[in-house]
């Protein structure tokens, strides 16, 4: 188990700083400067990403109530198998997609480190990332692999119920740091950092 969550979050933080630090090489260099009808692309292309991330995680979020309060085995077989893929369709896209768009943005615009607000976006990004890829992620795949043991009712499997609880817990911990980085995106709360 502690090996394939370690190997879940070295392969998902590779995978970030692949993605990241090409962005932040060219915004160092000042490469990047949007201008403003390129910046309003690149709004509705982060939007649209965080909208197919809010779509899986409340998708996910529904799937695991569902499962959690049925007792039939076909349609908790069918719940997980859904939670599986969108997870891997919707969060896993949306959640990179946000984050490349969100560091495009903050580079091309406002400066990645000079707003507070826009620190703890990208902190709060990478944290629901490497948490839901780690730990949500590795929950899916385990109670997807409990359902197929056979004769056991997956009502009366601990650790299916153990992990039932956890991604219900988990999701809703994702859902809420979302629900904060989206609130923070149009309140702006914090004013610049002061570098000396």
């Amino acid at each position: 188990m502690i090996t394939e969550l370690f190997m879940g979050l070295l392969w998902t933080l590779l995978l970030i700083i692949l993605l990241t630090v090409p962005i932040l090489i060219l915004g160092k260099k000042k490469v990047i400067k949007l201008n403003a009808k390129q910046k309003r692309w690149w709004v509705i292309f982060h939007v649209l990403f965080v909208m197919i991330y809010f779509t899986g995680v409340l998708a996910i979020v529904c799937l695991s109530i569902f499962a959690m309060n049925t007792t039939d085995r076909a349609l908790i077989n069918a719940a997980h198998f859904f939670m599986y893929i969108f997870d891997f369709y919707l969060i896993v896209p949306g959640a990179l997609g946000s984050l490349i768009t969100g560091v495009w943005l903050a580079i091309g615009t406002w400066g990645l480190i000079t707003y507070y607000w826009i620190i703890v976006k990208w902190i709060g990004n990478l944290t629901t990332i490497l948490f839901g890829s780690t730990f949500i992620g590795y929950w899916i795949h385990v109670s997807f692999q409990a359902l197929f043991h056979k004769g056991i009712d997956p009502a009366k499997n601990i650790d299916f119920l153990a992990n039932q609880r956890n991604i219900l817990l988990g999701i809703f911990i994702i859902l809420g740091i979302l629900v904060f980085l989206t609130a923070i995106s149009y309140l702006k709360p914090w004013g610049k950092r002061f570098v000396t």
